[in-house]
């Protein structure tokens, strides 16, 4: 979303923005909109509201992040439809995570995926548990749709962040199915970050 810029006046100030897509439920129809995000933690989508308010539209179903199937949706003056096999690839919980994460952006604030490539340095500085601790709560606090762009990494992906946030012996999850990090994996995982084991 960085490359999509906005703004807003709020007080006589340029209040700087961005924006995506969403589906806003109204009755039994689902309009495709746009949600704009504004680095002072206000958000646009149908009427301007704070994050708290938006959080309570997620909640309510009113920015939908599920879409029944044969439900009706319509972008206005372009087209409707209805849906047929819908697939949900974010949950109300990650899509506001991701509009926190986008209001830290804009305010040149680190998100979630700064704050876990953070907590890497300070577990590769010291490879203790309880710095693991702190490097597996930051990396899921990354939301789970975003995680796998956390290294910039389209061949590896977030796959040594798994292992390492996971540890030797424990299970992460790997493509939907439960893995097992091996001692080979865990020195890999290290090896990607430039380390080796304590």
């Amino acid at each position: 979303m960085a490359k999509r810029r906005t703004w807003r006046e709020a007080d006589g100030e340029r209040v700087e923005g961005t924006w995506r897509h969403v589906f806003i439920r109204n009755g039994d129809r689902h309009f495709l909109t746009d949600l704009f995000i504004y680095a002072d933690g206000m958000v646009d989508c149908w009427g301007l509201c704070t994050l708290d308010e938006f959080a309570e539209k997620l909640a309510s179903g009113k920015v939908a992040t599920v879409v029944p199937d044969g439900a009706e949706a319509s972008a206005l003056h372009l087209g409707d439809w209805t849906f047929a096999e819908p697939q949900r690839w974010v949950t109300a919980d990650a899509l506001l995570a991701e509009v926190h994460d986008t209001v830290d952006q804009l305010s040149g604030r680190p998100d979630s995926t700064a704050r876990c490539r953070a907590a890497v340095d300070v577990f590769l500085a010291d490879q203790t548990e309880e710095n693991r601790a702190a490097l597996h709560a930051a990396y899921t606090a990354i939301p789970e749709h975003m995680r796998v762009y956390a290294l910039g990494d389209m061949d590896r992906q977030d796959w040594p962040l798994r292992v390492l946030a996971a540890g030797p012996g424990n299970t992460y999850t790997w493509w939907d199915d439960d893995e097992i990090v091996t001692d080979e994996a865990y020195a890999e995982a290290l090896a990607y970050f430039g380390c080796s084991p304590a």
